[in-house]
């Protein structure tokens, strides 16, 4: 029996990059670092540490890290806003990191 992969929700195409990435978290008012995996022009998913305080529907507001992809040039020229749409804590005891999708506001 055929299974059938799910519809892709996505707008943007996804291009792998694997940057530094800083965020200020709205609810505790703090930065924390983060490692970036793939970028859009509608988002990102990244890699926090695992106690890092994020949840789905959160504000946020990333800093991207150097980089030589010039059709993201603008999203590393000043911290842009976004909104956490996917936090999978199942893979936080695999890599020691949580895989955290971001969307750009």
């Amino acid at each position: 029996m055929d299974q059938q992969t799910p519809a892709e929700r996505r707008n943007h195409n996804r291009h792998p990059l694997s940057i530094t990435v800083q965020f200020y978290h709205g609810p505790s008012q703090r930065e924390y670092p983060a490692r970036s995996v793939d970028i859009s022009t509608g988002g990102m998913l990244m890699y926090v540490p695992v106690g890092t305080p994020v949840s789905t529907g959160q504000p946020i507001r990333v800093t991207l890290g150097s980089h030589d992809r010039p059709e993201f040039a603008g999203l590393s020229e000043q911290p842009v806003d976004a909104t956490i749409v996917r936090v999978d804590r199942k893979k936080m005891m695999d890599i020691g990191h949580m895989p955290v999708g971001v969307r750009f506001a």
